[in-house]
């Protein structure tokens, strides 16, 4: 058996320790009173029958007040060693955790690691330490630091590079719970403002993510990653040429507000269980959120998707919003269903737009919206008349393509006054209820019989 040292004799002390000083205490009271017992027994005499009795009973409650004072004492001692060797852990921790914080505030970046490494240690090893550790790590990397293409390839560069890549893979280890003996649960992480290069969060589960301001450099992957409260990405800035957020599983809110993808940007089959804010967000590459599923507030207001953009097969339960959106390349809403009110005011369609099988439940509010392209409602299915009022389409290109949802029909432009707009170039008409024409026109869709509702 491995013992332990106690603080203040210095000699080794075990669980039996304790027992063999009540022994020593016991011992001698036992002892007495066998002889005592045995004497008594020898002797003959009735006459000292009750006596006899009277001083054995003594006797043995003597004993068994005595074993209770022993294991009394018995008991205080291990109390007593239990605080100090508590204290003396805490105090072990504390000079421990004292002194990797202090490692990080090293010019060198060979001690700046070893501080992360021993962080990172004593929160393997005492899990009151975890949620403090990672915040430590999160200040670090929350710390002013140029990104690789404008740092320079100096040796303390590429050196801090090291450090805080290093700084990123303690935090994600610990976040995959298939790793079950290196998982932390239940962690925050708070990484405003910092500077992530190489992020890679994939299959990890956070309670809640704040990357306000953040910049993200290089290969971001949160793939797989679940967030069990919110998660807040407000400003920040992609610069990689791909944002993984595949099957991430937003339980709580998510903000996008204001953040900027240089590249592209996947969602596929995320699935947002709170409200979903992408307010202002400007989407560079291409934007991918098919099979994506919006359990709340789908918010893309005033949204620029400058590449393409992708929505098939994805599940809006609640309000949908798209207005003051524009969509400079093809836009696909294939397959998507509206489980509730979508709006799309004012929206700018540049290029192909496709509803091609969509499914609106209820109001579907495209008012004011201009079409730039093609348009697509083939078998679109609408619970009321889609809402197209002050529509304006662009009808100086192909449109021979064009499918519209029924009771919609374009009107050309009387004069070139008329087929302007302050804000784009071309010619621009009108889009117009048809209540009963005598031959529809062929850009008008017949409404089909709804697709099984999910």
């Amino acid at each position: 058996m491995t013992g332990r040292y106690d603080t203040i004799t210095g000699m080794e002390r075990t669980p039996w320790s304790w027992w063999r000083a009540a022994a020593v205490v016991v011992a001698p009271v036992l002892g007495v009173t066998v002889i005592a017992v045995v004497v008594f027994l020898l002797t003959g005499s009735p006459a000292l029958d009750s006596v006899r009795t009277a001083v054995v009973l003594g006797l043995l409650t003597g004993f068994a007040v005595a074993l209770m004072i022993a294991g009394w004492h018995v008991w205080r001692l291990s109390q007593s060693a239990a605080a100090r060797e508590f204290d003396v852990t805490e105090r072990r921790g504390s000079d421990a955790y004292a002194r990797a914080a202090d490692q990080l505030g090293s010019e060198k970046a060979p001690v700046r690691l070893a501080g992360l490494y021993a962080l990172e240690r004593l929160a393997q090893v005492d899990p009151q330490y975890r949620q403090t550790v990672v915040n430590v790590i999160c200040s670090y990397l929350r710390m002013p630091y140029a990104p690789p293409e404008q740092a320079g390839d100096s040796v303390g560069d590429v050196a801090e590079r090291g450090v805080r890549v290093a700084a990123q893979r303690i935090l994600a280890g610990h976040l995959r719970p298939a790793e079950q003996d290196l998982f932390w649960p239940d962690i925050d992480l708070d990484l405003s403002g910092a500077t992530l290069i190489d992020f890679r969060l994939s299959e990890c589960r956070v309670r809640l993510g704040t990357f306000d301001r953040a910049h993200f450099a290089g290969e971001i992957s949160f793939t797989g990653t679940q967030f069990a409260s919110d998660a807040r990405f407000y400003n920040a800035r992609f610069v990689s040429r791909r944002a993984d957020f595949r099957t991430t599983w937003f339980a709580g809110r998510v903000d996008f507000t204001g953040a900027g993808f240089a590249g592209d940007a996947d969602f596929g089959s995320a699935k947002f269980t709170g409200e979903a804010l992408f307010t202002k967000v400007v989407f560079a590459g291409m934007a991918d959120f098919s099979q994506a599923a919006f359990n709340a507030l789908g918010g893309f207001r005033t949204v620029m998707f400058v590449g393409r953009s992708e929505f098939a097969g994805a599940w809006f339960a609640a309000e949908t919003d798209f207005s003051g959106s524009t969509f400079s390349k093809d836009a696909s809403f294939n397959g998507v269903r509206f489980g509730a009110h979508v709006e799309a005011l004012g929206a700018y369609f540049a290029a192909h737009c496709s509803f091609r099988g969509s499914y609106f439940t209820r109001n579907a509010d495209l008012r004011a919206a201009r079409f730039g392209g093609n348009v697509d409602f083939t078998e679109a299915w609408f619970a009321t008349t889609a809402m197209l009022d002050g529509g304006r389409v662009r009808v100086d290109v192909d449109r021979s393509l064009s499918i519209w949802p029924r009771g919609w029909a374009i009107r050309e432009p009387r004069d070139d006054a008329e087929a302007r707009l302050a804000d784009r170039e071309g010619a621009w008409g009108y889009l117009l209820r048809v209540t009963s024409p005598e031959k529809p026109p062929p850009v008008l869709a017949e409404r089909g019989a709804p697709p099984n509702a999910p």
